[in-house]
Formats: C-alpha cells, sequence, structure tokens
C-alpha cells in the first residue's frame, strides 16, 4: 500500500517584519532621548539673560528686606568684640556719602584757612586719601622736650575741636604723635617712643576734657621718628617731623576698626538721615538705551527697582554689547531647536 504524502507546511515570509517593528521602535526610542538630550532649557537660559542684565546695569538694584546689622527692633545687635563694619554704609550710598564728605572736608578746610590758622599759629591742614589731616607743629603747640600743651595754643585747639564736635560728629579721629631723630633721654621720657606717644595722648585728652567729644572717637598713636614728612639732616626739617597729626578718617576706612555700640548706632542715625536725603529720583526711561530697556523689561520684578546710569559711556557700551549678544544667543537656540524638531519629524516618517 503506498505511503500517503504530507503536504508541505506554507512558509511564512512574513517573519522579519516582528523584528522589524522591534527595531523601529528602538531608533524611535534612540531619536527621542538623543532630542531630549540635545533641548537647551530656554527658560533657564532666559533667567542667566536677567540675572547678567541687571548685573550689567550700571547701578546696583534695590532689593526690599531688612537691614543685615540690624534686629527686630532696629538695635544694633552686640556681638561682643570687633563686629562686623563691612555694611556700616549701604554699597548703593557709597558713592553720593563720599561725595558729601568730600564736601564737609573741603569745607573744613576752607574754615581753617578763613581764621588764618597757618603754620605761626602751629597749624597746616590737607585733604588726602585717608581723610582730613591736621598738622600741629610741635614746637608751637607743645613745651620744649614735653607734652605739655601751652597755653597759647589754647585757642588755637579750640578752633580743632569746634570742627570735630560740629562737622564731623560721627567720624572717628586718629591722633598720631611724631618727633624728630634727635636721641630723647629723661626720666619721664625715655625715648622719643613715649614722647610721641604722650603728645598724642595730651591732644586726646583735651579735646575729651574741654569740648565733650565721646571718647570712643579717638586714638592716640605714637610713632616716634619712624615717620619724618622732611628731613632730619637740617632744623627745619626736624621742625617739620616735630608735629602731632590730628587725621579725621574717612567712614570708608571704617572697615577694619574696632567701633563702639555708641559710635556705630550714631554712625547709624546718621547714615539714614542722609539715606531720606539722597533718595535717588525716577529717572526717565527715554534716556535709557534701547537695547537695554528692551533686554531690562522682563527683568524687572515687583521687588525690585532698576537704576540706571548712562554717566559712564565706555561702560554703557560695554554692558549693552553683552546684552545684545546674549539676546543673539537665545534667538539662536531657539531657532536650532526649531530646526532640531523639523529634522526629528522627518527622520521618524522616513523610517515609516
Amino acid at each position: 500500500m503506498a505511503r500517503k504524502k504530507h503536504a508541505e507546511e506554507h512558509v511564512n515570509l512574513e517573519r522579519w517584519l516582528v523584528s522589524y517593528a522591534d527595531f523601529i521602535t528602538l531608533l524611535f526610542a534612540t531619536f527621542v532621548v538623543l532630542y531630549a538630550l540635545s533641548q537647551i532649557d530656554l527658560a533657564k537660559f532666559k533667567d542667566l539673560k536677567i540675572s547678567l542684565a541687571k548685573a550689567f546695569s550700571s547701578s546696583p538694584t534695590l532689593l526690599q528686606g531688612d537691614p543685615g546689622m540690624l534686629n527686630k527692633s532696629n538695635q544694633v545687635m552686640d556681638s561682643g568684640g570687633q563686629q562686623d563694619n563691612q555694611n556700616l554704609i549701604p554699597p548703593i550710598l557709597d558713592a553720593p556719602y563720599a561725595k558729601k564728605e568730600e564736601s564737609d572736608f573741603k569745607d573744613a578746610l576752607d574754615s581753617l584757612d578763613s581764621k588764618k590758622l597757618n603754620e605761626t599759629k602751629g597749624i597746616k591742614a590737607e585733604v588726602t586719601e585717608r581723610g582730613l589731616v591736621i598738622n600741629l607743629v610741635g614746637n608751637v603747640i607743645f613745651e620744649s622736650g614735653t607734652a605739655t600743651i601751652k597755653k597759647d595754643s589754647y585757642k588755637t585747639l579750640a578752633e580743632v575741636g569746634k570742627i570735630l564736635k560740629t562737622k564731623f560728629p560721627n567720624h572717628l579721629v586718629r591722633v598720631e604723635g611724631h618727633t624728630d631723630n634727635l636721641p630723647m633721654s629723661s626720666a619721664v621720657y625715655p625715648s622719643n617712643w613715649e614722647l610721641s606717644s604722650a603728645r598724642a595722648s595730651s591732644i586726646v585728652r583735651h579735646m575729651i576734657g574741654n569740648f565733650g567729644i565721646s571718647k570712643d572717637r579717638f586714638s592716640a598713636l605714637g610713632y616716634a621718628d619712624s615717620r619724618p614728612i622732611a628731613s632730619n639732616n637740617t632744623e627745619s626739617g626736624r621742625k617739620d617731623n616735630r608735629r602731632v597729626e590730628i587725621v579725621i578718617l574717612r567712614n570708608n576706612l571704617l572697615k577694619t576698626e574696632t567701633l563702639s555700640k555708641e559710635f556705630k548706632k550714631d554712625l547709624k542715625k546718621e547714615i539714614d538721615k542722609f539715606k531720606d536725603v539722597a533718595k535717588p529720583e525716577k529717572k526717565d526711561s527715554s534716556t535709557t538705551s534701547d537695547a537695554v530697556k528692551n533686554l531690562l523689561k522682563e527683568g524687572k520684578t515687583k521687588g525690585n527697582v532698576i537704576i540706571f546710569d548712562n554717566s559712564n559711556d565706555a561702560y554703557k557700551k560695554d554692558a549693552e554689547k553683552l546684552l545684545k549678544e546674549l539676546k543673539e544667543k537665545e534667538i539662536q537656540a531657539e531657532e536650532d531647536s526649531k530646526i532640531r524638531k523639523q529634522q526629528f519629524a522627518s527622520g521618524v516618517r522616513k523610517q515609516f
């Protein structure tokens, strides 16, 4: 009997579609991941642009908040020892306060000149980077070889005391004693160090005792012959070197000084008064360049006030240039993002 033949099975020619579908799915997922990784976070980019725009606007931004050196009751905090003096004068007031201070120094200098308190009466004064320096000529103010103040110089010192008390009530005063290089040896003053220190201290005691100036404003130093202003080889030079300098310090030099609680409290009151007087006026936005105005428009928030200062042309140009570049980069980033989206969509369509 003949064997029955089995019909051959139909070959499945479409099995490759399963693998192909898996491949396409993985390829699609790969494109999605690559696209996500290549995206620039435009929101963060805009935040960066706004931050840099604020930083390069030529005047600082005024922020609302409590003063760093004050507690809730508006009292100066006593940390015990040397306190942080960095923020005694707010940065926003640095320039206008320095201008006012310079004007006060000039007025005091003119006042001394108008009273003809020249070298014959024992005073020479000048404005330096340290502040107002009042030079008391040693042989006119003091008895020879001592720290005793001559009585006929009291009137001259009274004019100085009046200036310290009325014109600079919230400035530190550093009194520095100096001598020539001739050796000093006595039972009271073994060397020029003791003599220079004693003369500086005599002036401090005289100012505190006769004019009621607070003692926490003063410091007395003796430099002996270590800070000459003239040659010690001549009599006239030695005469110039024998002196006591009263230095009314600029308040921007207070950062390294040890200040009393009362002094800081009084200085804060003065700064608060000055802050009210020197409050900046709102500037006309028409004076602001279009580039800066357009870029900073997004950066204005409810709690901030942005002040524009166009007085520095070079700084303004640099700021505008940087902001312009940021704007161009933002536009380029948006265009690149659109191109990548189109390329991605095109690639996906080709696969299907």
